[in-house]
C-alpha cells in the first residue's frame, strides 16, 4: 500500500523536509512538512501553529494477476533486509525491467492502454517523482559511502604504503563529486516532477467531479444482451483482453482476408491496428530489443517479413498511380491531381527501394550470401 502525506486544508502534497535539504532522510515525527509545488510550509491551523499532514492511500488500480509477484517482491525485498550483494544484484536486475517496462507502456500507442485515464496519468507522475526524490539520496549516500570507504584498506584491498593507493583514494573522491552532481541535478528533477505531479492530481479530480470513472478502462466492443441471440461460436464468446496474441492474431487475419468487405469505417480500423503494430514492431526493434530479438535469425525472420509489407505497399501506391479512380482525386483541380500522383509515385518508388534494402539486410542477417542478381 502506498499512502501519500496530504495538506488537510489546500490537498496538495507534501513532504517533511524542504527542498533545500532534499539530501536528508525523511525525518518525521514532529517536523515541519512542505507543500510539494511550490516549497511552502504546510498549512497552519486555527491557531497558527503548523498543522500534520493526513495519509491518504494511492488507489492503483488492482491487478489479480500480478498482485502475488507485488506481494512477494515487498517480503524478497523489505527495508529491514538482508542486504548483501546478491540482494542487491537482483533489486537491480528487477529495477531494470521495470524501467524498460515503463518505456514501452507509455510510448505513444502502449499508453492508450496503460493510461487510459487523468488519474492513472497522476499515479505514474507521483511514482516518478518519489523515485527520481529517492534516487538523488541513493546517488548522496552512495557518495558517501565510496568517499569514507576508499580510506579503508580492507575496502580498496590495497597496503597503506601502496603506491596505489592514493590514486584509489582521488578516484573515489571524483566518483563522489561525480554522483553529488547527479544527485543535484535528480533532485531539481524531482521538484519538477512534483509540480507536475499536483496539477495531475486536480485534473485527476476535476474529471472525476465531472463524472469520469477514475479507474475505467477502454471501452470493449459491445457484447451480446439479453435480447441478442445466443453466440453460437467460441470467438463470439471471448473478448480481446482475454484472446492469447496467436488467436487474436487469427481473428484479424480472417476480418481482413481477401474476401473481406471493404467500407471507410473498415479501413480506418485497419490503419489504427497497422499503427498499433508498428509501434510495437518499434518497440521490439528499440528498448525491447534483447527480449523480442535475441538472436540474428529472429532478426532476420523480422526482417523478412518487413520486406514482404513494405513491398506490399509500394505495390498498393502503383495501383493507385497507374489506374486512379474518379474519387481518388474529386474535389481536386488539374495541378493538385499532378502533384499527388507524383508524390505517390514517388513514395512508391522509395518503399521498393526499402524493400530491396530490407531483402539484402535479411540474407545478412541470416548469414548468407546475396543472390547475384541483388547484388
Amino acid at each position: 500500500m502506498i499512502r501519500l502525506p496530504i495538506c488537510p486544508f489546500c490537498d496538495e502534497p507534501v513532504v517533511d523536509q524542504p527542498f533545500q535539504s532534499w539530501a536528508t532522510a525523511y525525518r518525521g515525527g514532529g517536523a515541519t512538512w512542505w507543500h510539494l509545488p511550490d516549497n511552502t510550509p504546510i498549512c497552519p491551523t486555527e491557531d497558527g501553529r503548523h498543522s500534520q499532514p493526513v495519509f491518504v492511500e494511492d488507489r492503483l488500480p488492482f491487478d489479480t494477476e500480478t498482485n502475488a509477484w507485488v506481494d512477494a517482491m515487498n517480503v524478497l525485498f523489505a527495508t529491514d533486509g538482508p542486504h548483501d550483494p546478491a540482494r542487491l544484484g537482483s533489486a537491480i536486475i528487477a529495477a531494470e525491467h521495470l524501467h524498460r517496462w515503463l518505456h514501452t507502456a507509455t510510448g505513444p500507442f502502449s499508453a492508450l492502454t496503460a493510461l487510459p485515464t487523468p488519474s492513472d496519468v497522476a499515479h505514474l507522475v507521483g511514482h516518478l517523482h518519489r523515485t527520481t526524490r529517492l534516487l538523488a539520496r541513493i546517488h548522496v549516500q552512495t557518495g558517501t559511502y565510496i568517499h569514507e570507504q576508499a580510506r579503508q584498506s580492507p575496502f580498496t584491498g590495497l597496503d597503506d604504503h601502496s603506491e596505489s593507493r592514493g590514486d584509489a583514494i582521488d578516484g573515489a573522491d571524483e566518483v563522489q563529486t561525480l554522483l553529488y552532481d547527479a544527485a543535484d541535478w535528480s533532485a531539481q528533477s524531482a521538484q519538477a516532477t512534483g509540480g507536475a505531479w499536483s496539477h495531475a492530481r486536480k485534473v485527476a479530480a476535476l474529471t472525476a467531479r465531472a463524472g469520469a470513472d477514475e479507474h475505467a478502462s477502454p471501452a470493449l466492443p459491445a457484447t451480446a444482451s439479453n435480447t441478442d441471440p445466443e453466440p453460437t461460436t467460441p470467438e463470439a464468446l471471448q473478448e480481446p483482453t482475454s484472446l492469447s496474441p496467436a488467436h487474436l492474431a487469427e481473428l484479424i487475419g480472417s476480418a481482413f482476408s481477401d474476401e473481406a468487405g471493404f467500407s471507410p469505417d473498415l479501413t480506418r480500423t485497419a490503419t489504427r491496428l497497422l499503427g498499433t503494430l508498428t509501434t510495437y514492431l518499434s518497440n521490439c526493434l528499440g528498448p525491447a530489443r534483447t527480449v523480442a530479438l535475441p538472436t540474428p535469425q529472429d532478426l532476420a525472420d523480422l526482417t523478412t517479413s518487413l520486406t514482404y509489407l513494405t513491398n506490399t505497399f509500394h505495390t498498393a501506391l502503383r495501383h493507385v498511380v497507374e489506374r486512379p479512380t474518379d474519387s481518388d482525386t474529386a474535389g481536386l483541380d488539374e495541378t493538385h491531381k499532378a502533384a499527388l500522383r507524383q508524390t505517390l509515385a514517388h513514395a512508391s518508388e522509395a518503399l521498393r527501394r526499402a524493400a530491396q534494402h530490407l531483402a539484402a539486410a535479411s540474407y545478412h542477417a541470416a548469414g548468407l550470401d546475396l543472390p547475384e542478381e541483388q547484388r
